[in-house]
Order: structure tokens, then sequence, then C-alpha cells
């Protein structure tokens, strides 16, 4: 599903043993009747991100793909974000709506494409 645009942040909770320190909202391009919202959640501690689901998605309620993930993982799908265009959100999910796996991913690019230089 391509990503039209995200939004990003950060908070604190108080007398949380594992709570999420940051978050990317992602805005699909063409929503589809299933997937109007996607939110990936970024967790401290392992915990909720080595069980034996990493998200959900109720596509027949509130028509989320929610995705858990570790901290660590943060800065590397922030920076497909902010640097890569277009950009895609992949997932799959059983017939329980339990998420096996999701990815931030680009088109094929050619070799050698890096950062522009603007010296």
């Amino acid at each position: 599903m391509e990503i039209k645009s995200y939004y990003v942040g950060t908070n604190r909770q108080r007398n949380a043993a594992n709570y999420h320190r940051r978050w990317i909202s992602l805005v699909p391009k063409t929503p589809t009747s299933t997937v109007q919202h996607i939110v990936i959640y970024f967790f401290v501690q392992e915990t909720i991100t080595n069980d034996t689901d990493i998200g959900y998605a109720t596509p027949t309620s509130s028509k989320y793909v929610v995705g858990y993930a570790n901290i660590s993982d943060f800065a590397d799908m922030y920076n497909i974000l902010q640097s890569e265009k277009p950009v895609h959100f992949n997932w799959y999910a059983d017939a329980a709506n339990v998420v096996q796996w999701f990815q931030i991913s680009t088109n094929e690019e050619p070799l050698g494409e890096g950062p522009r230089d603007f010296s």
C-alpha cells in the first residue's frame, strides 16, 4: 500500500512497565474498504515485540493496521519515510487479524542512487 504522508511523535507515560516511546502514523495514498489507518508503536523493552503477535488489524471495525516494533527499529523506518519516495507499507495478517509481518519499503531503485551532493 503506497503511503501519502505520515505523522510522527514521542511520548512518556507514568507507571508503565513497557510503554511505547515513539510512534509513526502512516496515511495511505488510497485507503481501502478494510485499511484506512496504519500506525507503528515503538517500545523500549522487547517484551511486546517478542510476543507471538507483532500487531493486529481491524478490517471490519476501525480499519487499522497496527504494528509493534522495538525502539531500535525507529531510526531506520523514519529515515526511509524522510528520504525515499514512493514509500510502501506491506503486511500480512492471518485469519484472526494477527499481524505476522510488516515492512516499510520502496520501489526498485537504480544502483548507485545515493544522497544528492549539494556542494
